[in-house]
């Protein structure tokens, strides 16, 4: 049969896109056939929440934005990409509205047509399947992560709190649990939680510490508990409950008792999500197991980003397993080793202690001992240390080059030593002591004795808050990266050798934009590591305005959305990710974004230069 000029055209473009170049050539022949070609303006909504889809849309030119409910953007699409797959696959209602952004001509092929590939090529078939992680299975297809990312737990612990009074005894309590056939209960009153006792304390204290049950329940409640606002995400739930080795959460609104989730509540709404794998590592009892559960991080990488999560999101949830990781070997470590001679605590720094790490990182990690340990604390520490940080690199987080990590004695060191470490930075700072601050000044406790982190935090903001000719040298550091956009806002890439064409992301963006806010959160006394959190923060300071903090926070996500989808693309392909991307390779709303994100750290550059009278 004869092939007409149009449908060869059909045919030509659809072998150059995934999944179609997968087909045998009388099955794309057949594909095209049925292709209905429609063309829409700018501004046309293609897809509305609730309606049935009945066609796979692939667009053949123009671009599309995808908001959910809310009106969130969840994601853009261009050329030879297709919208609305999890409707199409599911068979459900669309789940959010599409919309051309540049004037559109589209391929329709029926659902029917779509159906029948996929049975009769696999590979067409194995493409849906991999790309969106199994999301046939369970109710990842009802939009498993997107709910994980954007529904307020509230709906997990709609129940009204169990409450009791500051002056009942143990024995009312634990009766007012079994008749309400609760695991924990709130102590205090409506306007106010006082503290919170749960199965396990009636067990540990109560019953296997002989304590009278006539005491008052203010004898055993844990005071003030860590609590959420119930309109926070289920995801944030997870996060806090990991975080703080809690299996309890009230729920507050506006201050006041509103609810309680437990880590059941949160396994039962989705345990293919990446927030799972945390609670796996929980239950090895090996390195090996512990491999095997960071082996399945890239899959559910992806998954997360097939589903919009939002990149802070996504990066935070892979920090929340390093966390988890790192947490469960020290235990394994103590397991082995028998209880610490003393106090300590385990410090995270760089994107890990700003909860900023992507799908590839190395290990930045010390320990802050609570005095110099003898000949035998020291070997203790030394074996922990080293079990910790071998651990950490079998498991996919690799040694620093630059050996920062608790295994070197230099970062194994106590309280004291830590604060003549950052006090000769400060007050001698060369280009080393520079380097170190890059690194050391972004920190967070991740296991161990919160006070002894809290003590050196105390330190080093105090210190930081007297020296003006130090922040001075470290935004003059800050401002010597530069953006790679030349005349006429042209980027600025390699011209030659294997990464011709291309720039590093990370080098030319996320590092002088670290590099700018840490400067001015130490300046402010702000203690929070996050980029976004810092930005937050010197909004409600007055310190930066809110229009520029806006737009901040929008280069910041877009660094970090391209960043992952490059490194979840090179993944996906078998090669191994980095930092670096063609910018002509980027759809032309994302090159257009790409250098309004450069010129924002330009002019955040410029008023820190400003702010410090920097020529």
């Amino acid at each position: 049969m004869s092939i007409s000029p149009e449908l060869s055209e059909i045919i030509e473009f659809l072998r150059g896109h995934a999944p179609f170049d997968r087909l045998e050539p009388e099955q794309l022949a057949t594909a095209a056939r049925h292709i209905e070609i429609i063309y829409r303006r700018s501004g046309e909504v293609l897809l509305e929440i609730g309606q049935d889809n009945t066609a796979l849309a692939v667009l053949r030119r123009g671009a599309v934005e995808v908001h959910d409910a809310t009106g969130r953007l969840i994601n853009r699409l261009a050329e030879g990409e297709s919208y609305g797959l999890p409707s199409l696959l599911t068979g459900k209602p669309v789940r959010n509205t599409v919309s051309l952004i540049e004037d559109g001509l589209i391929y329709l092929l029926p659902v029917a047509q779509f159906n029948a590939l996929r049975a009769a090529n696999s590979a067409f078939e194995q493409h849906f399947v991999c790309t969106l992680e199994e999301r046939m299975r369970a109710a990842n297809e009802a939009g498993g992560a997107n709910e994980l990312m954007t529904t307020p737990v509230s709906r997990l612990g709609s129940r009204e709190p169990v409450m009791i009074g500051t002056g009942a005894s143990i024995r009312e309590a634990a009766q007012l649990m079994s008749s309400r056939g609760v695991s924990s209960i709130l102590v205090g009153d409506a306007e106010h939680m006082a503290g919170i006792i749960t199965d396990r304390d009636l067990r540990n204290r109560v019953l296997a510490a002989g304590l009278d049950p006539a005491e008052p329940v203010t004898r055993i409640m844990t005071p003030q508990p860590t609590s959420l606002d119930a309109d926070r995400p289920v995801f944030e739930a997870f996060l806090v409950m990991v975080n703080r080795g809690i299996h309890h959460l009230p729920l507050t609104r506006d201050g006041r008792p509103a609810g309680m989730i437990t880590t059941r509540d949160l396994v039962s709404l989705q345990t293919q999500h990446p927030l799972y794998l945390v609670r796996q590592v929980q239950k090895q009892d090996s390195i090996e197991g512990l491999v095997d559960v960071c082996r399945r991080m890239p899959k559910m990488f992806a998954l997360l980003l097939g589903n919009g999560a939002r990149p802070e999101d996504v990066m935070r949830m892979l920090t929340a397993l390093t966390d988890a990781v790192t947490r469960h070997l020290l235990r394994m470590a103590e397991q082995k080793l028998g209880p610490p001679p003393m106090p300590y605590a385990w410090l995270a720094f760089g994107s890990q202690a700003r909860s900023e790490q992507g799908p590839h990182t190395d290990q930045d990690n010390g320990l802050l001992l609570a005095h110099t340990p003898d000949e035998a604390g020291a070997d203790y520490f030394e074996a922990l240390a080293k079990f910790v940080c071998a651990g950490l690199d079998a498991c996919g987080y690799v040694y620093c080059n630059g050996d920062v990590m608790a295994q070197n004695p230099r970062w194994r060191q106590p309280l004291d030593v830590w604060q003549g470490y950052f006090r000769s930075w400060m007050h001698e700072p060369d280009p080393k002591a520079l380097l170190h601050s890059s690194i050391f000044f972004d920190q967070r406790c991740v296991h161990g004795d919160r006070s002894l982190f809290d003590a050196l935090q105390s330190f080093l903001f105090d210190q930081s808050a007297r020296q003006g000719i130090f922040l001075a040298i470290l935004a003059k550091h800050a401002l010597s990266h530069e953006v790679p956009l030349g005349l006429f806002r042209r980027f600025v890439v390699e011209h030659r050798g294997e990464h011709r064409d291309t720039l590093d992301l990370k080098r030319a963006g996320s590092l002088p934009f670290n590099d700018l806010l840490r400067v001015r959160s130490l300046a402010a006394g702000i203690r929070e590591p996050g980029s976004l959190a810092r930005i937050d923060a010197l909004r409600r300071l007055g310190k930066m305005v809110p229009s520029d903090a806006a737009e901040m926070q929008a280069a910041f996500h877009l660094l970090a959305r391209l960043r992952l989808e490059h490194q979840a693309a090179q993944m996906a392909a078998g090669e191994p990710p980095d930092n670096r991307i063609n910018p002509s390779r980027l759809t032309r709303i994302d090159r257009d974004a790409l250098r309004d994100a450069f010129l924002v750290v330009r002019q955040a550059q410029a008023a820190l230069a400003n702010a410090f009278g920097i020529q």
